[in-house]
């Protein structure tokens, strides 16, 4: 039977909200567009947990989570922001409390370990959310990680949907959207799960680098670095690391507009499952030369490939 109403709770753990501010971005769709109904087959969503986006607040809104839990909100889709630490090295502390009821504090992963039981499907937005990201960077004192990590790649929603991983710091607005909407359809049964890789990134999203996707990558090819910022040119020698880094964003950030590169900025990685750590810092400095020459390999081959094909149709 298909799901008519389907709400949303969304958390937030070790994160600094940017993904939540991205979100709002969105134009193809728009997150109003999601949550009002107008996409056909998205009827029915409602966000009934966001620390930023709520009406609610205090006991009210703790209360949402406490209530989730206890099953008043099935069926729903999880969706995590900020990674989540290991609460074990608090002790006797805590490092992550994301609310309080009836005077007791809600922990992040307890509230995650008691959601992801219950819920249709899970969402980890956000290169933290997805892998650790800035939180788990060395020497990781919290012993951050993402949701992929914490729940397993083997894990599965109540639907029989894996954890869906959306990277970037933060993610291609549109990106976020639209997977939500993919999940939702998915937890329908309206539409298939799109692809997913490896590392649960959607393939039609992340299945190409950035250097790919980059609008001003024709600078490699004809050689033309720029040496510094402002400069004409491919930023491959003033830190882009878009050679090691799968994503889509440089080609169009926002409604066709913006990216990365188009606005002067080398690929810092930020979509790179080991960011910040190794090989995307020191967020400045080259990638690794053995990505230059298998890049550079693979173009030599592919050119010489495309020269042989052209010269046998001239022939014909």
């Amino acid at each position: 039977m298909a799901l008519e109403e389907i709400n949303l709770i969304w958390l937030e753990g070790q994160d600094c909200a940017g993904c939540a501010i991205s979100v709002k971005q969105a134009s193809n769709p728009t997150l109003i567009d999601v949550v009002t109904g107008a996409i056909p087959g998205l009827g029915g969503l409602k966000l009934v947990f966001h620390p930023t986006f709520m009406f609610e607040w205090g006991d009210d809104a703790a209360k949402v989570l406490v209530d989730a839990m206890e099953g008043k909100y099935d069926p729903f889709v999880l969706i995590v922001e900020g990674a989540i630490p290991d609460e074990a090295r608090a002790k006797p502390g805590v490092y992550c409390v994301i609310g309080e009821y009836e005077h007791n504090v809600l922990m992040l992963d307890e509230v995650i370990d008691r959601l992801s039981e219950k819920c249709a499907a899970a969402v980890a937005v956000g290169t933290c959310a997805a892998y650790g990201g800035i939180p788990s960077g060395k020497p990781n004192p919290t012993g951050s990680k993402g949701l992929l990590d914490y729940l397993g790649k083997g894990w599965k929603g109540g639907l029989g949907l894996p954890v869906i991983c959306i990277p970037g710091c933060p993610p291609r607005p549109d990106n976020i959207v639209q997977v939500l909407g993919h999940a939702v359809l998915a937890a329908r049964g309206v539409a298939p799960l799109p692809e997913l890789d490896k590392l649960h990134r959607p393939v039609y999203m992340y299945g190409n680098t950035v250097h790919e996707n980059c609008s001003i990558c024709g600078f490699y090819t004809g050689g033309v670095a720029a040496h510094g910022f402002g400069e004409k040119g491919c930023l491959g020698l003033v830190g882009c690391k878009g050679l090691i880094t799968n994503c889509n964003a440089p080609s169009m950030w926002m409604d066709g507009h913006g990216g990365c590169m188009q606005t002067g900025s080398p690929c810092i990685g930020c979509a790179d499952p080991n960011f910040p750590d190794q090989p995307t810092s020191p967020f400045f400095a080259d990638a690794p030369p053995i990505a230059y020459l298998t890049n550079f390999l693979h173009g030599l081959g592919g050119h010489m490939k495309f020269a042989l094909a052209a010269a046998k149709r001239r022939k014909i």
